[in-house]
């Protein structure tokens, strides 16, 4: 009676512990170039944002709002990018706002969201994207999309996290 409970215990148990190594084993492999993929694209999206630049500088200043998660200084004097992460309607939107050093957006652009496809499209679209280029701290004269009000205030909020951030590395200098 014992073996028929003990038996497919411990068969299971060996299963569970083979896959879970080969899954380890496996992963210890695939993290390096995952990691060297992610930086490749996060550097790539810098240069999109501004492309004048050839080389961006990490920046660590204190008192960021927690929605920024990098902030960048690009070479020549030609401006900054914030990497944001800020809460939207179904999970996080990560983004990137690069601004000039006279205080006006350069580009701003979502790497990744998990909003609900279809009625969250044209939050980040290039049409509501660009209305941000030119703009300053102020944002006005900026639409919220029909329909996806919370994306399209969390794009906006994010934004104008950038901006704080701006105003603290700016003066940081």
């Amino acid at each position: 009676m014992k073996n028929d409970y003990i038996i497919p215990i411990l068969a299971l148990s060996l299963i569970c512990l083979f896959v879970s190594g080969t899954l380890a084993l496996v992963n210890n492999f695939t993290a390096p170039v995952i990691q060297i993929a992610s930086a490749a694209r996060a550097a790539e999206a810098r240069r999109q944002i501004i492309p004048s630049a050839d080389d961006f500088e990490l920046i660590v200043v204190e008192g960021l709002p927690r929605t920024i998660t990098e902030v960048y200084k690009a070479a020549g004097n030609a401006g900054y990018i914030f990497m944001i992460t800020i809460p939207g309607y179904g999970g996080d939107i990560n983004m990137i706002c690069g601004i000039d050093v006279f205080g006006k957006i350069i580009r701003t652009r979502v790497l990744s969201h998990t909003e609900t496809k279809g009625m969250t499209d044209p939050v980040f679209s290039e049409p509501h994207e660009s209305q941000y280029h030119g703009k300053d701290r102020y944002l006005l004269d900026i639409a919220a999309v029909t329909g996806a009000t919370i994306s399209s205030n969390a794009y906006r909020n994010g934004v104008r996290d950038a901006f704080t951030a701006f105003e603290l590395v700016h003066g940081h200098r």
